[in-house]
């Protein structure tokens, strides 16, 4: 699956091989009731059905686009023509403009919509697809970039899962306080519908529409999103303890076969005069081993290495 150009996991949120699952219908919550069709409803037929609806306005809102005045950041078009019936055609019924900011201990947050009336209702920030995800408006008013805005209330507030998007970008926001960098899921919408990616577009779909997220702040350590969430954390603490045995097991057959090799006598030597101490001798190996541990992931995600 080439997701990883169209799809970008930052922070490590959701794990490649969890994504693939998931477009597979694989995990729990993939079946048509999980997203509360009835019973007998083929989820690829509806799938095929957002798809379809979500090209016609993809090609309305580019007609339209090619009227604006260079100047103009797109917004009103970007939300009416196109983000807002793509969602729609994904679950989400009830999106409701914000005309007031929201209000966290003395901070103003924008955040365009809401999917429902509710302050404790889903936040989705909509901007123009002239406007960076990732900047900060040329004008400092508002005070953050459209990511930062969304990242920083979830943070400050009791929401867990929030999207942003500026029509060509999409992506899942998870509060992440206690974390330095960024972390979220993104789509590029813009690729996905430009190069007709139906098959990523599929998994747009699984992950992103209305009965994914939370209904409102109570509900949302249930969401599946949430549990997606959970099973990646437990899933990395069990790599992470079974990388450690396995290094562990690495530096034992590495050191014992180094020195016990006929062609080592130069390293016996510098061990019996203690020129090489233990320690020095074993930072040269978990050196050497997560050297192969480095090539080994950049060859299975096709970063290094020969094309077939």
């Amino acid at each position: 699956m080439h997701t990883h150009m169209v799809i970008r996991v930052e922070g490590g949120l959701l794990p490649p091989d969890l994504l693939e699952s998931i477009a597979e219908g694989a995990l729990p919550g993939q079946a048509p009731g999980d997203f509360e069709f009835p019973r007998g409803t083929r989820l690829s037929e509806k799938i095929a059905d957002a798809w379809g609806h979500a090209r016609a306005h993809w090609e309305a809102f580019q007609h339209r686009l090619q009227r604006l005045p260079a100047d103009d950041p797109a917004t009103t078009v970007t939300r009416e023509q196109w983000i807002i019936p793509l969602l729609s055609s994904l679950g989400y019924e009830s999106l409701t403009y914000q005309p007031r900011a929201a209000q966290v201990d003395g901070s103003t947050f924008a955040i365009s919509h809401r999917d429902g009336p509710d302050e404790d209702a889903l936040p989705i920030h909509i901007e123009g697809c002239r406007t960076d995800l990732d900047r900060r408006a040329p004008t400092g008013r508002p005070r953050l970039s459209p990511h930062s805005l969304m990242q920083e209330y979830l943070n400050r507030t009791e929401h867990l899962w929030g999207i942003v998007t500026n029509g060509y970008r999409l992506r899942l926001l998870r509060d992440n306080a206690l974390m330095t960098r960024p972390a979220y899921v993104e789509f590029d919408l813009q690729q996905i519908m430009e190069g007709e990616r139906f098959a990523d577009f599929a998994l747009f779909y699984r992950l992103v529409h209305r009965t994914r997220l939370p209904r409102s702040v109570e509900d949302a350590p249930e969401c599946w999103l949430e549990q997606y969430y959970q099973q990646a954390l437990e899933q990395g603490g069990r790599v992470r303890d079974r990388l450690r045995d396995g290094v562990e097991e690495a530096l034992r057959i590495f050191g014992t076969g180094f020195l016990r090799h006929p062609a080592s006598q130069a390293l016996r030597q510098k061990v019996r005069e203690g020129r090489l101490s233990a320690t020095a001798y074993y930072r040269q190996l978990l050196h050497l081993i997560y050297r192969l541990l480095f090539l080994m992931v950049s060859e299975e995600r096709g970063v290094v290495g020969p094309e077939d």
